[in-house]
């Protein structure tokens, strides 16, 4: 059987279930003001590399202490090999009390006159057993 017509003020109410799902549509559809600006970060600038100067080397030596004139030369006996000089000058930092029978580690670089020692270092210590 129909439903009897209640009038035109009847007919313009929706019912609840229609009014919540248009509540959370409007919702859903209207972000908050927030969520809508996402802050981008400003992309930063990749640094320009640098041209730096690779340092040389320096070859290495290493034996017993044959002989040792300061601010002059020291020279070094290696294994298997003869005595050899190396000079000492303004740059050479020494890390070691170069004396005779003194085993040393030598950083060194050739130069027109010959090796120059850059670094002289304390050699391996033998172990007593």
């Amino acid at each position: 059987m129909p439903t009897p017509y209640a009038g035109p003020r009847m007919a313009l109410l929706p019912s609840p279930r229609i009014v919540c799902l248009a509540l959370a549509g409007f919702l859903l559809a209207v972000p908050a003001s927030g969520a809508t600006k996402k802050k981008h970060r400003a992309p930063t600038a990749t640094p320009a590399p640098t041209a730096t100067p690779t340092p040389v080397p320096f070859l290495r030596a290493a034996g017993s202490c044959l002989r040792y004139e300061p601010g002059a030369y020291v020279v070094l006996s290696e294994v298997g090999q003869p005595g050899r000089a190396f000079r000492i000058d303004g740059k050479t930092e020494i890390t070691a009390a170069p004396r005779r029978g003194v085993r040393l580690r030598i950083l060194y670089e050739d130069g027109p006159d010959g090796p120059v020692a850059r670094k002289i270092m304390p050699g391996p210590e033998e172990r007593k057993n």
